[in-house]
């Protein structure tokens, strides 16, 4: 595969043959749709190239710009997803906020943790073990290497030897391989996550068996590389062209006889001596981390905390 993506569903998609157990069902809503794929075996996480666990993925077109109806709705989508995914009862919660606050497209888990309802301070103050509106919350920042100077898993593998939660959900901008997913896709797992994999950055990974915990990864696609950008384009001119002239093979030249992956492979021969392994983000990205972290922390709020009332 060319391509980086950390989205499962993707993975799944590229496949020239599909691999057997991998348990595929889609739901259609208003605003968009569910796809959830469970990986059940070696073979397969072998073949899609993604831990065995179930992937959740919500799909809209809105996601970014949503009416206020319309977020309460996929708010409580994403919480009852979270809900599913982790079985959630009482707990004691960890959220942690992967990525490096500084950078805008990296910045999802930390802004997304400003939002988060916090209550562990209160369960010691109150030495209470159970509270019927609220669960024991807490949340890190672990930054990122070069400015810690400290492995993010070796941080989040620190805090969770000391204060032993029962759940952790682990907050992580992600990467696609298709433009239009960009801050469009939810991606709910309990399959852990590997921070950095989508940009070439592996660490290790974080998930139930390495961390002795319940583990929920969620996630939102905000780079692609710049080949999956060039080679989209091309898809798109070639969809365009044939509503036009019959030969869009004269025009396109061998690329029309490439297919999706042997064109992406092709342009990033052409462009990696000249620019690298480099990624792109969109323009707004500013505004779009800040709406999509108010909307997962009210997601998180609301699938952890029985009582929480939403305020978006």
């Amino acid at each position: 595969m060319y391509y980086r993506t950390d989205l499962a569903f993707e993975a799944n998609e590229s496949l020239a043959k599909k691999a057997e157990r991998i348990k595929l069902k889609t739901r259609d809503y208003k605003h968009g749709e569910i796809v959830e794929l469970e990986i059940t075996d070696k073979d397969a996480e072998k073949a899609i190239g993604k831990k065995m666990g179930k992937y959740i993925t919500y799909e809209t077109n809105g996601l970014k710009k949503l009416s206020r109806s319309s977020r309460l709705e996929v708010i409580n989508i994403l919480a009852k997803s979270i809900k599913d995914v982790s079985h959630i009862k009482r707990e004691r919660v960890l959220v942690v906020g992967l990525g490096n606050r500084n950078i805008t497209a990296d910045s999802l888990g930390p802004r997304t943790l400003d939002k988060i309802k916090v209550t562990r301070q209160f369960f010691k103050a109150y030495n209470k073990e159970y509270d019927e509106d609220y669960n024991e919350v807490s949340i890190l920042e672990p930054g990122v290497l070069g400015t810690t100077g400290i492995e993010t898993i070796n941080t989040i593998v620190g805090v969770v030897e000391k204060i032993k939660p029962t759940l952790l959900i682990i907050i992580d901008a992600l990467a696609s391989r298709k433009m239009r997913r960009l801050c469009s896709v939810v991606q709910i797992t309990d399959a852990g996550i590997e921070p950095g994999s989508g940009i070439g950055n592996m660490q290790g990974s974080l998930n139930e068996e390495t961390l002795g915990v319940k583990v929920v990864a969620i996630g939102i696609p905000t780079v692609v590389d710049t080949a999956t950008i060039v080679n989209d384009t091309i898809e798109l001119m070639e969809e365009t062209l044939k509503g036009k002239t019959e030969d869009v093979g004269q025009i396109m030249g061998i690329l029309s006889d490439l297919k999706y992956d042997e064109k992406g492979m092709f342009i990033k021969e052409i462009l990696n001596p000249m620019y690298g392994e480099s990624i792109v983000t969109p323009s707004e990205v500013d505004e779009l981390i800040g709406n999509l972290s108010v909307m997962l922390a009210e997601a998180v709020n609301k699938a952890v905390h029985p009582g929480y009332k939403l305020n978006s």
